[in-house]
């Protein structure tokens, strides 16, 4: 089977403005629903909020089979507050569906690897 990619813009799904202070953080809904039993990853390509998002998946009642994506936005910045509004656009998000799990393998030392011998870490080859 072969992996999906979804790109979804991410919009702040609320009906009042939020305010976030310095240090403060808040959970944002985005009113977009995945299915439960669905393997997939997460990525942001891109965020439209300048602060700290993490991604966050929340059982709904009304949805008794499907998670929302939500945003945890965390204001690391004293200077400012930030504020988002309804419908605000959050970030660009990928959700790549059909992942295999990874496969670990046990050992006490690397022997050989693209890397080179006992080594491990970036080459720096892209």
């Amino acid at each position: 089977m072969r992996k999906k990619i979804y790109r979804s813009t991410l919009v702040a799904s609320i009906k009042r403005p939020v305010e976030i202070n310095f240090l403060e953080r808040k959970l944002i809904s985005t009113g977009l629903f995945i299915y439960e039993n669905t393997r997939c990853s997460f990525f942001f390509k891109k965020k439209m909020i300048e602060s700290i998002c993490v991604i966050h998946l929340t059982k709904k009642k009304k949805h008794p089979f499907y998670n929302e994506i939500q945003i945890i936005v965390i204001n690391v910045f004293p200077e400012k507050n930030i504020m988002i509004k309804p419908n605000e656009k959050l970030g660009i998000l990928d959700i790549v569906t059909d992942v295999k799990r990874i496969k670990w393998k046990k050992c006490s030392i690397l022997n050989r690897s693209i890397r080179g011998n006992n080594s491990f870490g970036s080459t720096g080859i892209l």
